[in-house]
């Protein structure tokens, strides 16, 4: 199945000042691929780069529950091709990349309790169908550059803060080893086959075109949608764990920056924010964005706490020297700018 997204004017890519237009126009004309593309960061890069003038092709598996949004690419400004595919199926999205110049490769599943629960799937979208769209990169000869997304969830628990790419590998639940393998992958393809591939490890990611129903793309999707319903936010435990928020914004510069960086290739960066805040604080602020809800702290129930991480404040050093990158939007500015963008269509990301 493919289809096309028309032109349409209006809707802007997302409700926060965009950081990445600077380094978006360098793309005008050129042929970009997103996987993942109709999920919640694939879909504001997307629409960025398509506002600029690049040729974009979205690859995206559709998977029920997990991000991939029709809405998200509503209001697109350029032409958005889109194919619904694993990435994994080489006969569907080979003719998709073949001439591609720039693959963004954010395609995957990053629940946690899911891949305690179903350990299984999570690989198989996670690993093997990237070792797969490697693959078929490779049997292509392909020159694109390619910029995979990892997390910050294979790190672990912190032995140290802030956390920079010199630390221990660790993680406590599967999608971690699911996403260190693709990433391990990515890099060895680079050492190996010469592939202009390197990887980002994201932070705590939030903004316009999250997923709201649930905790699937991280908590701060479901305190929106309590605070905008006028409910309660319940924080496990204390609530003081420690976090560095990023909102996608930030993310996409990140990802253009990479892509335009030759110094780039074969490494991993880390891609975090140096405003920390306690999820109680974060909390908070959402609360006093919308206006409603409250906070109100909980036990800790024993399947999450058996995979939390405790603090975590990522080093993003690297990733300034290297790409020149540095986090433009403030955690409150973010948030305010999130909520604007939701109300009206809190309804698409239920």
């Amino acid at each position: 199945m493919s289809e096309t997204v028309a032109s349409v004017a209006g809707t802007a890519r997302g409700a926060g000042a965009s950081g990445a237009s600077a380094r978006s126009a360098a793309f005008a004309g050129r042929r970009c691929v997103v996987t993942g593309g109709m999920g919640f960061i694939g879909s504001n890069l997307a629409l960025e780069l398509a506002g600029a003038g690049a040729r974009v092709r979205v690859v995206d598996a559709m998977v029920p529950g997990h991000g991939g949004n029709p809405h998200n690419l509503d209001g697109a400004t350029g032409s958005i091709d889109v194919t619904v595919a694993d990435v994994g199926d080489d006969a569907r999205v080979a003719p998709v990349v073949a001439d591609a110049e720039f693959v963004f490769n954010l395609a995957g599943q990053i629940s946690h309790l899911d891949s305690m629960e179903d350990p299984l799937t999570d690989f198989d979208l996670n690993a093997r169908s990237h070792l797969s769209f490697l693959e078929t990169l490779r049997r292509l000869s392909s020159p694109a550059v390619v910029v995979y997304t990892s997390t910050r969830q294979i790190y672990g628990r912190p032995r140290r803060l802030p956390v920079d790419e010199t630390h221990p590998i660790e993680p406590v639940d599967v999608n971690g080893i699911s996403q260190h393998a693709a990433e391990q992958l990515h890099l060895l393809y680079a050492r190996v086959y010469g592939m202009r591939a390197c990887s980002l490890r994201l932070t705590n990611v939030y903004g316009p075109r999250l997923r709201l129903a649930d905790s699937r793309q991280g908590v701060l999707g479901v305190f929106l949608r309590l605070a905008l319903d006028g409910e309660t936010l319940r924080l496990y435990g204390d609530g003081s764990q420690l976090r560095d928020f990023l909102h996608v914004d930030d993310v996409v510069d990140a990802l253009l920056a990479a892509a335009l960086e030759p110094g780039a290739t074969g490494e991993a960066f880390n891609v975090s924010h140096d405003e920390v805040l306690s999820l109680r604080a974060a909390a908070e602020e959402i609360v006093a964005a919308t206006g409603s809800g409250r906070v109100e702290l909980v036990p800790w129930p024993r399947d999450r706490e058996a995979i939390d991480i405790g603090d975590f404040v990522g080093d993003s050093a690297k990733a300034r020297r290297v790409l020149g990158w540095a986090p433009r939007v403030g955690f409150a500015d973010g948030v305010r700018s999130t909520v604007t963008f939701y109300r009206g269509r809190r309804a698409w990301y239920l």
